[in-house]
């Protein structure tokens, strides 16, 4: 055990100061206990109604050890300040009680349970949780800053630096609908049909079997690497009562279906040489340790260093402070939600995962719509029947089941209209389309941020070793390298807001304005010189007018901003440019971003995912929110199910789904599509048939807009402001 440092010992403040010290009790160099005398003091007391009179008083010691030093004597007048700035003694202990574990102190085994008239508690020396359990040992400050420093030693003697990841819909995208395992199963069995036909020297062909029953599932390729697993009942709360049900999942368990991002291993391999991953999710313990056993079965990656919800501490938010009390000048968190991390400056934010269409998070019941604080205890089990409740509606609605029997109505209708009176009948039918699509390169754009973060970390130490700067020290912190990068992404951008916010707001407050600056872009009311970029929500205002007669002005829709703000990087405008002669349906579309790497792959098929207007996720990155109405929610619903609206790369048109009647709607989460490659480059045809809509969730929809556009036309001028914050009626108007 390491010699204990002194101990620095404070008069209490609820003295009746100013104290005069009568006599010092026990003497330098002396040994005390826990209750012996340290000292007597006198003070003027006034009784009500009554004249001031002398008191007498002692102070006994709270603790074990060898008296080092007084900081005063007898005669000294003591006043509640000094009391409070400067240690009235100084000793020595045997044991600080530092970290402790069940009541007892790990280092010295004393219980620390134990209470008396002193009212000093030893339990309060060590109040800090740090470790990945939740009845793991507590530590005191002390002890936690000794802790990181050695931990901090350790990783740049290997050159690495902390990395907190999220699991759903950062690494991973989790449903319960139990579709996905009949699907599974249809492509296992038709996979082994046909193995065992080419065994026996039939060939597919040879088989006059062109029906629908021989067609493999359409959605059995993406679900290949799809993992598994069930949790019992003891992974849930209690059940709750369903009427005309008899069972529930908390009952039975469920079986939950995990789709690992593509590109998901070389990510976490890649990282892993240059962080150090801990795992911290909303999910249960049981939950989690499912997913890290299917994407790190060996324990490499993540070595158990994982906290869930049972360990966290809250069931809304999560803390930087959990695992790092006290220097996060190292650690980097990637995450797809920001609001959770209160937009903690260690935070690189993800684009949501969603593999499983119109599923959301998992999670979700836990994750709040906008930062709160935390809830009281008292709606704990309501929060977990909640989630309980969400994922019985996707195990008894299966809504990817819905979903894909309207793709493929639909897709017959459309066929149906295209097959002329002298068509043969009997030709073959068409292929079946598939509802989920493994198109994402997310990872990839994480992974360069990741890299560039770790270098620049590693650049200025080794500045700082070799004494080449001197502010090498000051740059060795991720919470400004970060930042850094962040801002460098609009650097040179001047902006001019058009219909982006009320008349009667001051710009400077709004939410967009502020994004633009933490961003690097400089933000003025008005068309001055020097602006490059006018950003609007819609066409025919005074200022996208103006802004499009100036030369090197680029009048543009407010998705190009958002876009660049999810993606870290300067889009080229030639897509989000606000061309009169443009329908902007065929260039901006319901939030549904595919890039794809050429024209051929483009048309041979697209992602399928759920956009929605959201701004709150990226607005709330500055402390702020549009104050939306979180009980206006339906006006998407149809009967019970929600209609959802996705491009058909065959026939180069929209389809409208419904998810599965009685399935909750993610109100928590909008998502959007993640990107396979940027937009620049090509033809101006092919850059539009790439944008078919926004990356971010708050994109605004191009029908919205244009409906907007027709009930404002015949109240006000085209040349005056909107006087209504636009994006706040968009979100109203899609959410109900």
């Amino acid at each position: 055990m390491t010699e204990e440092t002194p101990t620095e010992i404070f008069l209490p403040p609820s003295f009746p100061y100013p104290i005069k010290i009568s006599s010092v009790d026990a003497p330098a160099s002396s040994t005390v206990q826990r209750g012996a005398r340290l000292l007597s003091y006198s003070f003027q007391s006034t009784p009500q109604g009554g004249r001031p009179e002398t008191r007498f008083g002692t102070w006994d010691c709270a603790v074990d050890g060898d008296i080092q030093a007084w900081n005063a004597q007898a005669g000294d007048t003591i006043t509640a300040a000094q009391a409070r700035d400067r240690p009235i003694v100084v000793m020595q202990e045997p044991c600080k009680h530092g970290m402790q574990l069940g009541g007892l102190c790990v280092l010295c085994g004393k219980d620390m349970t134990n209470s008396d008239y002193i009212g000093f508690s030893d339990t309060s020396r060590a109040s800090i949780q740090m470790t990945h359990s939740a009845n793991g040992p507590t530590v005191s400050l002390e002890e936690a800053q000794r802790i990181e420093r050695e931990t901090a030693e350790r990783l740049v003697g290997a050159r690495k630096l902390s990395l907190i990841v999220d699991l759903d819909q950062t690494i991973v995208h989790a449903t319960v609908d139990p579709t996905v395992g009949e699907w599974i199963t249809e492509g296992e069995a038709w996979e082994e049909k046909h193995r065992e036909s080419n065994g026996n020297g039939v060939q597919p062909d040879d088989d006059d079997s062109d029906s629908d029953d021989e067609e493999c599932n359409p959605n059995w390729e993406a679900l290949k690497d799809v993992k598994k697993f069930k949790l019992g009942p003891e992974s849930f709360g209690a059940p709750y009562e369903v009427k005309g049900k008899g069972k529930s999942i908390e009952q039975d368990g469920c079986m939950y279906y995990i789709k690992p991002r593509p590109g998901w291993e070389t990510f976490l391999q890649g990282v892993a040489a240059k962080y150090e991953m801990h795992v911290y999710t909303m999910g249960t313990r049981a939950y989690a340790e499912q997913v890290c056993a299917a994407i790190d079965p060996d324990g490499k990656l993540f070595g158990g260093r994982l906290l869930s919800r049972d360990e966290s501490g809250s069931l809304t938010q999560k803390s930087l402070q959990r695992l790092f009390p006290c220097d996060t000048s190292m650690v980097v968190i990637i995450d797809d939600r920001g609001d959770v991390w209160e937009w903690s400056p260690n935070l690189i934010k993800v684009v949501p995962y969603d593999f499983f269409v119109g599923i959301g998070d998992i999670n979700s019941a836990f994750l709040p719509k906008a930062p709160t604080s935390n809830l009281p205890p008292s709606s704990t089990q309501a929060l977990i029947t909640q989630n309980s409740m969400a994922l019985e509606a996707q195990v008894e609605g299966r809504p990817l089941a819905k979903m894909q029997e309207q793709l493929a109505d639909s897709d017959d209708t459309a066929k149906e209209k295209e097959v002329s009176p002298t068509q043969d009948p009997k030709q073959p039918s068409h292929h079946k389309k598939a509802l989920l699509k493994s198109q994402d390169n997310e990872l990839e754009r994480v992974a360069k941020l990741l890299d560039e973060v770790h270098q620049r970390f590693f650049d200025a130490h080794d500045a700082s070793s070799s004494n080449k700067r001197k502010r090498g020290e000051d740059e060795r912190d991720v919470t400004k390298i970060i930042p850094s990068i962040r801002c460098k992404v609009l650097q040179g951008v001047h902006i001019v807001f058009s219909s982006l916010f009320p008349m009667d707001t001051k710009p400077e407050s709004s939410e967009v304005w502020k994004m633009a600056r933490t961003f690097g872009a400089k933000c003025s009311a008005e068309l001055v010189d020097g602006v490059t970029h006018v950003v609007a929500a819609k066409p025919g205002t005074d200022k996208v007018n103006h802004g499009a007669k100036r030369p090197g002005v680029k009048v543009v829709w407010a998705q190009w901003l958002t876009d660049c703000i999810t993606l870290w990087r300067r889009l080229d405008e030639a897509p989000y440019l606000m061309d009169p002669g443009v329908d902007r349906e065929s260039v901006l579309t319901h939030g549904v971003v595919v890039r794809d790497k050429d024209k051929h792959h483009h048309e041979a098929g697209n992602e399928l995912e759920i956009g929605e207007i959201d701004w709150n996720d990226i607005n709330d990155e500055v402390d702020a929110a549009m104050n939306e109405s979180d009980d206006d929610e339906d006006e998407d619903a149809q009967g019970d199910g929600y209609r959802y609206r996705v491009w058909d790369p065959d026939d180069e048109r929209y389809v409208e789904l419904c998810s599965a009647p009685g399935t909750p709607r993610k109100r928590t989460r909008s998502r959007s599509a993640t990107p396979s490659m940027p937009v620049d480059g090509g033809s101006p045809e092919s850059k539009k048939r790439k944008l078919e809509g926004s990356m971010l969730k708050e994109a605004v929809s191009a029908m919205d807009v244009e409906e907007e556009e027709e009930e404002s036309d015949e109240e006000e001028e085209e040349d005056v402001e909107v006087d209504d914050d636009f994006l706040a009626k968009e979100l109203e108007e899609d959410w109900g």
